[in-house]
């Protein structure tokens, strides 16, 4: 899909943290330059492009995966969700370097068809070929082993055909830095018309030598024609950089002069959320235009590259005529052969919590149900394939405090121990409580227990029915312990309640609200009193009131929950998630605040919820709620919560989804 004229302009994408501090209870990202295990269905091309031919999207990049044999590997898709390969003619390869010019460095491919012909344009020994196939997937070939171009060190082509049919090779030289040039090519690509040769632009901006490097660097063109303008987008700096990135220079002439639009790359880091977003080109489904480009293996590590894709939507500006691009940045996602946006993961668990156990490299999987009286978990090496473990928490044990409902446990490292934070129903109950909920710890040597409870009673008792335990550990190694109040016996006034009184004819409205205190060195004693921390608006005209008091607003039930609570460090400062609405019913739902410190004053994000069912607009998911937030083996936040689909009922599925910051620090889900 490169080779032909289309029509774009870009603008940001969310940034995506990295960091999450937790100190030894979540595991940092190892700082070595090795590489880390990665998922079996990771896609790890770089400098990707994506040709669609016969109902058919093909995906050709840098080969990134250690794989020994030289070349190019080939997938397809129909939809671009999955993704299915590598399906080269030659063990997953459409091009080998046995059949053209070439012994290294195999980069930057490009592919179009013409006259019954496909080519593709790639890179070898910093030379420029052109080898020519019968079918997407190859096998590539030339006749005779050769390059376009005699003499130099030339890298990255990019065919061009105008509307006259000309064809022009955009490529790189390796002259002073990498710099573009353009050239016409000859009508049978046997070479380039030396005499056409220019120079385009070369990196002279701050943004595009953040180091200040003596070979500054502009690399990857693509260019495209819309009405009278050409649109060159190229990247900047170094690719080991975490802050290559991608521009735009436009002009009335494919020759130039190329003007850059902007003292800013278009998209970055600090943008897309990934170090070392670039080297990108578009593509488009149906009137969906897309765009394609990689990224730096993580915050800390280069390779492998891995390869993803962003909606972008275009539009004229109304004095110039000059077309400007927008990503939708909610859907930046990373690609892989296997499609792990559609659906749940497959595990039947509320409240779930997954930790990545860096001794078994395994991620572990817990939640409320699967198993009476206690808990389960599942394992999984990829995030992909979970694997049911058994019984890892027995709530009939000699130590045991609690009696039933077994909810919602958290699992942290610590020294070579696993502890295990729940709620449950106290066996102390005098006053024979309907509800009598505590939260209690236990502790293992392994991820699969067994458990076993560390004193035969609750962490503490404030008085009332609490739940829903999530434990932080700062970066000045303090800890903290936060829960919910129990809506049980806790009925509040406030406006809300009132109306919903009046409406609804409720005696009461419980609500139950999250307080937060501090752990002692030994995580399993607290210092001081409990803070109250997040709590339903009070007033109509609160802008949170909508969303927070749908479950009463619709006389589902007179309860007004927030609870759930996760705390998450990053971006300097601490996001506080949380869950409201009825638990069983449609409406459950996740929003955040933030806080200059995790007992501060918090306050609620303008854009929540950010997690919320999806059937009001054509989705199969609701009941979204119960989220925690873990990192991977690769140092990627994710968030897990449950939901309920259409298809599996009043049964709680796991969904894990990516994570993203704003320019403005605002926290986003990936959601369906």
């Amino acid at each position: 899909m490169k080779f032909y004229t289309f029509l774009f302009i870009f603008y940001g994408i969310l940034p995506l943290g990295y960091a999450m501090h937790r100190a030894s209870i979540v595991t940092p990202l190892n700082d070595s330059n090795e590489w880390l295990s990665v998922s079996e269905n990771g896609i790890f091309q770089a400098d990707p492009t994506i040709f669609y031919h016969d109902g058919y999207y093909y995906l050709y990049g840098t080969n990134g995966d250690s794989d020994q044999q030289l070349g190019f590997k080939v997938y397809k898709s129909r939809d671009l969700k999955h993704w299915q390969g590598p399906i080269g003619a030659k063990a997953g390869f459409a091009l080998v370097k046995e059949d053209v010019f070439g012994s290294k460095g195999f980069w930057a491919p490009q592919v179009w068809f013409e006259q019954g012909k496909f080519y593709m344009a790639y890179t070898a020994d910093e030379k420029i070929a052109i080898a020519v196939s019968d079918s997407p997937i190859g096998p590539f070939k030339q006749d005779i082993p050769s390059t376009l171009i005699a003499g130099g060190k030339e890298i990255d082509p990019y065919v061009f055909r105008d509307k006259d049919g000309k064809k022009y090779l955009f490529h790189v030289r390796l002259k002073e830095g990498n710099r573009i040039f353009v050239a016409e090519l000859k009508r049978d690509y046997s070479g380039i018309k030396e005499e056409t040769l220019r120079e385009c632009l070369h990196a002279g901006l701050p943004w595009e030598n953040t180091a200040g490097s003596g070979w500054p660097v502009s690399e990857g063109p693509t260019v495209l024609r819309h009405g009278s303008h050409y649109y060159m987008f190229y990247s900047a700096n170094d690719f080991r950089n975490k802050d290559y990135a991608v521009g735009v220079a436009v002009s009335d002439n494919v020759y130039g002069p190329w003007e850059k639009m902007g003292t800013s790359p278009l998209l970055s880091q600090n943008n897309s959320g990934f170090a070392g977003t670039g080297h990108g080109d578009l593509f488009q489904k149906g009137k969906q235009w897309y765009y394609v480009c990689h990224t730096h293996f993580s915050d800390q590590q280069v390779a492998p590259r891995r390869t993803a894709i962003v909606p972008v939507d275009f539009s004229s500006a109304r004095d110039t005529g000059i077309v400007i691009p927008k990503f939708d940045s909610a859907k930046f996602r990373l690609i892989d052969t296997l499609d792990q946006s559609a659906g749940s993961i497959g595990v039947a668990f509320g409240d779930p919590f997954i930790l990545y156990d860096k001794a078994s490299d395994q991620y572990y999987l817990y939640g409320t149900g699967g198993t009476e009286n206690g808990f389960i978990a599942y394992s999984s090496k990829d995030l992909v394939h979970w694997k049911e473990s058994g019984k890892v928490y027995d709530g009939k044990q000699p130590k045991a405090w609690g009696t039933k409902d077994f909810w919602a446990p958290e699992v942290y490292a610590v020294n070579d121990k696993y502890y295990m934070y729940y709620s449950a129903h106290w066996k102390e109950n005098p006053n024979n409580e309907l509800e009598n909920y505590r939260i209690g710890i236990a502790v293992a040597d392994n991820p699969l227990g067994p458990f076993i409870d560390l004193t035969g009673k609750p962490l503490f008792d404030p008085g009332y029915p609490i739940i829903d335990a999530n434990v932080f550990r700062d970066t000045n190694n303090k800890n903290y312990l936060f829960y919910s109040r129990c809506c049980y016996e806790h009925p509040i006034a406030s406006e809300i309640a009132y109306w919903a009184k009046s409406k609804w004819g409720y005696k009461d409205v419980e609500e139950s609200w999250v307080y937060g205190v501090e752990l002692d060195s030994s995580m399993q004693q607290i210092i001081g009193q409990p803070v109250l921390l997040i709590r339903p608006p009070e007033s109509m005209n609160d802008a949170q009131s909508e969303w927070e008091s749908r479950s009463v607003f619709s006389g589902e039930i007179n309860r007004r929950w927030t609870e759930g609570s996760f705390l998450l460090k990053a971006k300097g400062q601490y996001y506080m998630m949380y869950s409201t609405n009825y638990f069983g019913g449609a409406n459950y739902a996740v929003g955040y605040a933030t806080s200059a410190s995790p007992l501060g004053n918090y306050s609620k994000s303008s854009t929540n919820p950010i997690i919320q069912k999806n059937t009001d607009s054509g989705g199969v998911i609701s009941g979204t709620g119960h989220n925690s937030i873990f990192k991977d083996r690769n140092g990627k936040l994710r968030c897990v919560y449950h939901g309920r689909t259409t298809k599996t009922g009043d049964q709680r599925m796991v969904f894990i989804r990516d994570i993203r910051f704003d320019k403005n620090r605002q926290l986003q889900i990936q959601t369906d």
